[in-house]
């Protein structure tokens, strides 16, 4: 293939359809009066549900319903467990059944995510699918890899992103993250109040990937709005002109993902994106530039999200759960990993993912013909009873933790989970260790979607412990006595 062939032209329609998405949502603009932004539009602050009675009561896109949907989950679990929503989704929400659907490759597929969401019922999606697959090839807009492909494809993508981002790797992390977290502390400790959400537990990990692909640290707030408009795409609720701009805004932060692909192949390192660069050249590739570039950009979508998200439940749950922070206190080192695993069931970041039929199959006796989209939801089988007692409390002795779904299941398991562990175990850690005092200064909203349960902002107060600053006196020597076990 001529290289610069194909990049000139991938460059070309890249930008042709960037401007035709534009110019769509400046049309949807005029059309309706109004501009949208992704998924800010229904954050409305804490709003309570009442008890569900029937299914239709299940509008999961509806804010109100989202910022506590937990009792709409139980009402599925029990009564309803295969629920198809009125746009043709089939939603599962028993913890057993989402596993057996998970380790189900054969006839559940996980790949044309971008198709299922917005597909009309009775529509097949391998032949929606087929009409962007071309574009994929010319590189011009993301294919689907890792946690959006099928065996065999997938056994090989997962062996390239695990040696990347494995526990070995993460491990050796371990004094950088420290380093940082403590970095963002010390700019904010004085303040004793901060929006955690946009001044720490976004640019943390973002920070971090960003760091480990080697791609400009100063572009990480272009980065970070380009992954808020990629998971944008996916909240089922993004409609008209607001989809239309994420939809250019993705096309353009792939292009951004390709140029730093080229950067590292011309200049060899030792980072993430070399890993990818390396699985991609020469006689033993074991998959495509394009593929590989489109990894890279999973890969900083999903972590822009979940650690952080799950950073702020953290902190959150610690906050409205007093004695529980009383407990960690008294007890990190025993306590703190047990805790995060809690925060993880009870607020999944990710609320589910897709799947779709590739034959005719039947759950609890409702007949899924081919092309049916299944939504895994990953946040109900959290919080089933038949696996998990008590299973909307935090229990520090639960003895099956670990066994949550928040990380997906089977072989689309996240391969970024150790690393989100590390990042949020460490930021909590810091947290403890050098404020008291800890509350909510104002309304900690979810931005309403079926995929994605976003903490959109989480504004806190504080005090900063004397002493424990900037690594000096005895304060120092407590920090370093504890990060030794970081």
């Amino acid at each position: 293939m001529n290289r610069p062939f194909y990049h000139s032209r991938r460059c070309l329609l890249s930008h042709l359809i960037e401007r035709g998405m534009r110019l769509s949502a400046r049309r949807y603009t005029r059309r309706t009066k109004r501009v949208d932004s992704p998924g800010a539009e229904t954050a409305t602050g804490n709003i309570a549900v009442g008890q569900p009675t029937r299914p239709e009561d299940f509008r999961p896109l509806e804010d109100a319903c989202f910022q506590n949907p937990y009792a709409f989950y139980k009402m599925l679990r029990d009564d309803y467990p295969v629920y198809q929503l009125p746009n043709g989704i089939y939603c599962l929400s028993r913890y057993q059944d989402i596993v057996e659907v998970s380790r189900n490759t054969d006839v559940f597929s996980s790949t044309h995510q971008g198709v299922i969401a917005g597909l009309k019922p009775g529509h097949s999606v391998e032949r929606e699918a087929a009409k962007l697959r071309p574009l994929e090839m010319m590189g011009v807009i993301p294919s689907d890899v890792l946690a959006l492909s099928d065996p065999p494809a997938h056994t090989a993508e997962r062996k390239v992103g695990h040696r990347g981002l494995n526990a070995r790797v993460v491990k050796a992390m371990e004094d950088e993250v420290t380093a940082l977290c403590r970095e963002m502390m010390d700019e904010v400790i004085d303040r004793g109040e901060l929006e955690f959400m946009r001044d720490f537990a976004w640019r943390l990990p973002m920070r971090l990937i960003i760091r480990m692909l080697g791609f400009p640290e100063a572009d990480y707030e272009k980065i970070k709005d380009w992954c808020v408009h990629g998971i944008a795409t996916q909240s089922g609720i993004a409609h008209g002109a607001a989809l239309a701009r994420s939809q250019a805004e993705l096309v353009v932060f792939y292009r951004y993902c390709w140029q730093q692909f080229i950067l590292a192949k011309r200049r060899p390192r030792d980072d993430l994106s070399a890993v990818f660069v390396q699985a991609a050249t020469g006689e033993d590739a074991v998959m495509a530039e394009h593929t590989a570039v489109s990894a890279v950009m999973q890969l900083l979508i999903a972590g822009s999200d979940s650690s952080a998200t799950s950073m702020g439940n953290a902190l959150k749950l610690l906050i409205e759960n007093p004695e529980i922070q009383t407990q960690l206190r008294e007890d990190l080192d025993g306590l703190l990993p047990v805790f995060i695993e809690e925060v993880f069931r009870l607020e999944a970041a990710f609320q589910g993912h897709f799947r779709w039929t590739k034959s005719a199959t039947q759950l609890h006796g409702v007949h899924l013909p081919a092309d049916s989209r299944v939504f895994l939801m990953w946040a109900a089988g959290n919080r089933d009873e038949r696996v998990f007692t008590a299973p909307d409390d935090i229990r520090l002795d639960r003895s099956n933790g670990k066994k949550h779904l928040t990380f997906g299941h089977g072989i689309h398991a996240c391969i970024g989970r150790e690393l989100a562990r590390t990042e949020i175990r460490i930021v909590l850690r810091e947290f403890l260790l050098r404020t008291e005092n800890l509350s909510l200064a104002g309304p900690s909203p979810y931005v309403a979607s079926m995929f994605a349960r976003t903490l959109q902002c989480l504004p806190i107060r504080f005090t900063a412990k004397r002493g424990l600053a900037g690594g000096g006196g005895s304060g120092g020597v407590e920090r370093r006595e504890h990060a030794g076990a970081a």
